[in-house]
Parts: structure tokens; sequence; C-alpha cells
């Protein structure tokens, strides 16, 4: 039967509010947006969502959720590298696939109760994410990782299975070269010759540190001094004296929409290839802090429409509350953006989210036609947008996810 959604207010992500209206679900598609009052009992089967800010699903662009188990593991550390150090001599542990399956599990959980419906994960352990997602009833967007550790993965079986399943409207496969640092630079251009053959798309690590940028440069870095004395296969980087995005444009020569994941470390000339090319950015603004890292140029980026949000990984955040990101995000640019940032925040979780990933066509927005990937929430203020900032998880009332209900209170 026809669904009707009856709310106080509807944000369209398409610079609308609506009042007193209904959105029309019929399978797994936005059908219509009508008044309230014509909506009828006998046609529809009718959800009331009394006092409550019906929008687009939440789009978490960037999570790492199979590093959950690290969280509780990380030691203070001063530097980047001093970070990634952690990592790799912890991933380098014999981890039981159980507590792997079982990070990805919780990360999901804690996700949908935050309002997500869309989730960009990073997978580096040979699919173990994999089976979790599927069952989680959340669209996923699958970003195969590559190091020069894996690069051979392209060859398994598994790869190959993964290219079959992105058929499925649920799940795209995506080319995740991890970073400049960890692939030798010729490995990247081979993987973005693959990601254009098989017409698929690309993110990757970028600029996240000033050791990024430096290495780059070939300058001092912690890369050189603390990263590449653990690795036994050293990544080859072409040094151009010039930023981490400068090299990733000059390697690009498909000219290929890349996602790039961080861009805490901006200039002129970096502006300038994100003006003219298609470029799309997700930012992971308190992860950044987490790292010791500066924020990304919030004035330059929160203007632009092909910029959504992560919360990254539990190793690098002390959650994935995509409420609480939106929290951040929006007291961190308070002094930045004077003129409608509780829409433009809004529009960066959901809308704006999708054109990072390229899926504008699907969702993000309430719109006849689109995906009913749909939450609502209590009303707490009366201006909506701020209303959903200042939410937390116990006011979600529902979530909807192509057409199904998979939470509601």
């Amino acid at each position: 039967m026809i669904k009707a959604l009856k709310a106080n207010y509807i944000i369209t992500s398409k610079s609308r509010i609506l009042q007193d209206s209904s959105v029309i679900i019929e399978e797994d598609k936005i059908k219509d947006i009508v008044p309230n009052k014509l909506v009828s009992k006998n046609k529809y089967k009718t959800i009331n969502l009394k006092n409550a800010i019906l929008m687009p699903g939440f789009i978490n662009c960037h999570t790492h959720l199979e590093l959950n188990w690290t969280q509780k593991l990380i030691e203070p550390f001063s530097t980047f590298p001093l970070w990634l150090k952690q990592i790799i001599e912890l991933k380098r542990k014999k981890i039981t696939k159980k507590v792997l399956v079982n990070s990805v599990i919780d990360s999901i959980n804690e996700s949908i109760n935050s309002g997500v419906t869309t989730i960009g994960e990073i997978s580096s352990y040979d699919g173990v994410d994999f089976k979790p997602l599927k069952k989680s009833g959340l669209r996923v967007v699958y970003f195969y990782e590559f190091t020069n550790s894996t690069y051979g993965n392209l060859n398994k079986k598994f790869f190959t299975d993964l290219l079959e399943e992105s058929k499925n409207d649920m799940f795209e496969l995506r080319i995740f070269p991890h970073s400049l640092y960890s692939l030798d630079t010729n490995k990247i251009k081979k993987l973005l010759r693959l990601a254009y053959k098989k017409k698929l798309r690309v993110a990757i690590h970028l600029s996240e540190s000033i050791d990024e940028v430096s290495l780059t440069k070939g300058k001092s870095n912690g890369f050189n001094e603390i990263i590449f004395p653990m690795i036994k296969n050293k990544p080859k980087i072409e040094i151009i004296n010039s930023t981490p995005l400068k090299l990733l444009d000059e390697i690009n020569i498909e000219d290929l929409d890349i996602a790039l994941v961080h861009m805490n470390n901006l200039n002129k000339g970096d502006r300038k290839i994100l003006n003219k090319k298609q470029y799309s950015v997700i930012i992971c603004p308190r992860s950044n802090m987490f790292l010791n890292q500066k924020l990304p140029d919030l004035d330059y980026l929160l203007r632009k429409k092909e910029v959504g949000i992560g919360t990254d990984g539990l190793s690098s955040n002390f959650s994935l509350d995509f409420l609480e990101e939106l929290k951040f995000l929006y007291l961190s640019s308070k002094n930045i953006i004077k003129k409608n940032l509780e829409e433009n925040i809004i529009n960066k979780a959901t809308i704006d989210g999708a054109r990072a990933l390229g899926i504008e066509d699907k969702v993000g927005s309430i719109e006849k036609g689109k995906k009913a990937d749909l939450i609502a929430f209590e009303i707490r203020n009366s201006n909506p947008y701020l209303s959903i900032i200042n939410s937390n998880k116990k006011d979600l009332m529902m979530t909807m996810v192509n057409g199904k209900i998979i939470k509601l209170r």
C-alpha cells in the first residue's frame, strides 16, 4: 500500500520548507508531496509524525567502521605521523574476524541512531564489513581501499564479485587509493585508469596533514622520518615541489571526478584547481581536531555545493554520532559565515553530501522520483534547520531507507 508521511515541517533540501504537508511513498520512491488536508486515510497507509520535522536522510560521506575496535587503544600523540604509526602497529596485530565484524555492527547501529541513511565506507580488511553493511538496510557507497601492500587485491575474486554487486541499487562500489603517501604514484595512475575503464568513481585522503604537503614539496616531513622506515615496500612518490592536490591533478589524466577527503591545507593554487575541475570535497571536522590538525578553509568550502561531511572512524573521533558532527561544524563556522549557516549545514549533510558522492540523482533531497531515504526529528526550535542541528539521538523519531522503515520511535 502507498504510504503517506505526515509532518509539521518538511525540509526538502531544495531551499524550501513546507508546513503541514505529507510525503507520499510508493514502494522505494517519493511519489508526491501534498498538503496534509489532501491525504485520504482510505487511499494511503498514513504515518502521522506529530510535532516532527521530516527531511532527507543524513549522508555520512566518509567512515572507517572496521576501526571501531582501535578507539580504546590509541595513546596520546602530538603529530599526525605519530598517530598513523599507532594505526599501522595496531592493524598489524592479529585481530579476529569476530572483533572486526562486531566493530562494524556497533558502528552501523550508532550511525542509524543518529539519522544516517547513506554511508560512505572505506573497506580495508578484505571485505569484512561487506555482509554487515548489506544486512543493515543502509544505502552503501563502498570504497575499496588500496595501499602498496593491498594493491594485489585487484586480482582477487572478491573484488570482481564486488563489481557485480555494484549493480545493486543499494550498493555502489568505488575505488579508494588510500593516499599519495601510501601508494606508488604509478599505482595510483593505474587505479585511476581502472576506474575510468570500469566507470567507477574515486575518492582519496588528501592534504590531511602539513606533513603530506611537505612530502610532495620535497621538504622534511614525518612520513620520511617516522612512517616509511616502518614499511618494507616504501611508496615511490613523485616530488613536484607543490601541493598534494597539484600532484593528484597532474596524474588525473582521465579528468575523473574524485572526492577529496579532508583537504585541510588549501592554498590559492588549490582553490583555482577546485574552481576549475569537478573535484568534490569531504570534510571531517571533528577528526581534524582529534588529530591536532587545523580545520579546512570553511569560508571557502562551505560555499561550494560539492562538499559533504564525514565522521571518519573511531580511531580519529570520539563517536560516529552524525548530529555531533553537525553541531561541531556549526559552532566552528558561526563567526565565518553569517548568512543562512543553519540551512547550509543541513544541505552539506544531505544534498551536498549526495553531490560529493555522485548520488544526487537518487537521494539528498525530497523530490518526486527520488529514493525514499527520509528521517524525522521531534521539533526543538522554531527554526527547523537549527532544530535539527540542536537535536540529539533521542529526538530521532523515524528512519526510512529505500521506502522501508528501519527505525521507528
